[in-house]
């Protein structure tokens, strides 16, 4: 990952290496339902969070489904994932322990960031993500 709000944004947990970018993109819908879960758990509220950090209105029903679908689908979420998908056509070496350091953080450092994440911290990656392809 380039920098530490891309890596936020992109980093999820699977089993084995992403293969292709659907199935990345599927593992970050996947993440951001268990961001807006906890979210809920922990006493926040994840659709004042959304609509402070993207600057939108939110109307929608009030389960964890409906408020993460509602997220997937914001355009901050997918010109994210639009810009990632590019990445991912670019990209030659998956697979590598190279590809963690590409741009320049390091493998520790993504653990680190990823152990932090929260629906706080994504969103706050997400309303500062500059699309640099």
């Amino acid at each position: 990952m380039p920098d530490s709000h891309s890596a936020i944004l992109f980093m999820t947990t699977n089993a084995t290496p992403f293969r292709c970018f659907e199935d990345h993109q599927a593992g970050i819908y996947i993440q951001l339902h268990t961001l807006v879960e906890l979210s809920l758990a922990s006493g926040e509220d994840p659709i004042g969070l959304i609509e402070d950090y993207l600057g939108i209105t939110y109307t929608e029903g009030r389960s964890t489904e409906e408020i993460a679908y509602f997220l997937c689908y914001t355009d901050r979420v997918q010109n994210a994932l639009w810009s990632l998908e590019i990445r991912w056509h670019k990209k030659t070496d998956i697979e590598s322990e190279a590809s963690y350091m590409e741009g320049g953080l390091s493998k520790e450092k993504a653990l680190e960031l990823f152990t932090q994440i929260t629906l706080r911290r994504y969103l706050e990656a997400l309303s500062n993500f500059t699309d640099e392809k």
